[in-house]
């Protein structure tokens, strides 16, 4: 007879692996790992040292979000866990904060999802981010040793993936040159590329270097042949959807000013064309996987349920949506053996519910409980990042009005995040 730490017995069990539900599943625990998932007439004879009725309840893998800006705190991190995520990639931080919180987590010394980190973005002198968010997110390099000496270094620090920025709109960028080398290194060590981006000409400059994966969805208009040449190229898509209606939201909050006006329609634009994007490249037979934008105005710190809402105006079933953040995610992180589905074998990262949130996404305010590595952690409160200061936007706006240039004094500036 198995003797095991924990059973849940006799729930829908969204296993990840298939798109369907099995009723009438249980799922065993022990240790880490899952030791089975399925019919629950099929189990094996076990005894467990904690029984939970599942009748009723729906178990899901642990979400997987792949794009986060969350090294804020532990209580940050926390929100996570007690909403049903259980594995996170950050993608702009500090690199020895971003090396010694995923420490932390991976040595047990925090309550936290499984922590994935690129530390800063790589991009050209006094590009984004660092003429938007200041220097300590960003790596700068200038020219195609520095690119490829700069990737070794983060490589060399135990980074998981290489963040490159784009933002020929907001001032210089990474040459051909310096992407396609910081592309080729990356590789020639075993790491993916993925880069930030907002439009065709940058999109356009990550396929032509062989970028694996593009952080947003672009939120201007691309051209069908760019489309279909991501498609061919296999270039996967974070669609973040909803961070430019949580812009637009945010700027609301300045309304009575003109550059809150100018900024408050630009984000609702972007919004609908990204939506319109990602639509299009899926009929396509595109790719994406599941990424928030969270730490960004009114993106939570775990599940958005607007950013499922979102995904799913585009088209994208529920059950497209759970293979996104789960399986689909896990892959993305090389972790499809140990992650991503609720399977024997695997990582016991699962999420247990009420209501079903397959059926509607507010289910997922449901959570009764959310496990890590086998270990049960209760729903809590979820966090949502503090009121940006929008004040320094417009003070620069005032200043520059953003004419050519007016980037250079940002990067010296404190993070208006805080």
């Amino acid at each position: 007879m198995l003797k095991v730490d924990t059973a849940i017995e006799k729930a829908t069990l969204y296993d990840g692996a298939k798109d369907s539900a099995r009723s009438d599943a249980t799922v065993l625990v022990e240790g880490e790992k899952v030791l089975y998932a399925g019919p629950h007439s099929k189990a094996p004879a076990y005894q467990a040292a904690s029984v939970m009725d599942g009748k009723g309840l729906f178990v899901l893998p642990g979400l997987i979000d792949l794009h986060v800006h969350a090294l804020v705190d532990e209580r940050t991190l926390m929100s996570f866990l007690a909403n049903g995520v259980t594995s996170i990639r950050d993608l702009a931080s500090d690199l020895f904060e971003a090396i010694e919180w995923r420490s932390k987590e991976r040595s047990g010394l925090i309550d936290s999802p499984r922590l994935f980190v690129s530390g800063p973005v790589v991009t050209c002198r006094k590009g984004y981010p660092e003429n938007v968010w200041g220097p300590k997110v960003a790596a700068p390099v200038q020219g195609r040793y520095q690119a490829q000496e700069k990737v070794a270094k983060l490589v060399g620090m135990g980074i998981d993936v290489v963040k490159v920025g784009l933002e020929h709109e907001l001032g210089p960028c990474l040459s051909e040159t310096e992407l396609a080398a910081v592309v080729s290194a990356a590789h020639g060590l075993g790491k993916r590329v993925t880069a930030h981006l907002t439009n065709e000409e940058d999109f356009e400059a990550c396929l032509k270097a062989g970028v694996d994966e593009v952080a947003h969805v672009p939120s201007r208009p691309v051209s069908d042949d760019l489309w279909k040449a991501a498609v061919k190229a296999k270039v996967l898509v974070l669609p973040t959807l909803h961070a430019h209606a949580g812009w637009a939201e945010e700027w609301k909050r300045k309304a009575d000013h003109p550059f809150g006006q100018y900024c408050i329609h630009g984000f609702k634009a972007g919004h609908h064309q990204c939506q319109k994007n990602l639509e299009r490249f899926l009929s396509l037979g595109g790719k994406a996987a599941y990424g928030t934008d969270a730490g960004n105005p009114h993106m939570p710190f775990g599940v958005s349920v607007k950013e499922w809402r979102d995904l799913q105006s585009t088209g994208v079933t529920p059950a497209q949506c759970l293979k996104m953040a789960t399986k689909d995610a896990a892959k993305v992180l090389g972790m499809e053996e140990k992650l991503g589905t609720v399977e024997k074998g695997k990582y016991a990262d699962l999420a247990i519910y009420a209501s079903d949130p397959l059926k509607d996404p507010q289910n997922f305010r449901t959570l009764k409980v959310t496990f890590k590595g086998g270990r049960p952690y209760p729903a809590g409160d979820l966090e949502f990042p503090k009121p940006f200061d929008l004040g320094y936007w417009i003070k620069q706006w005032e200043r520059t009005k953003f004419k050519p240039g007016w980037q250079e004094s940002i990067a010296k500036k404190k993070d208006p995040r805080g």
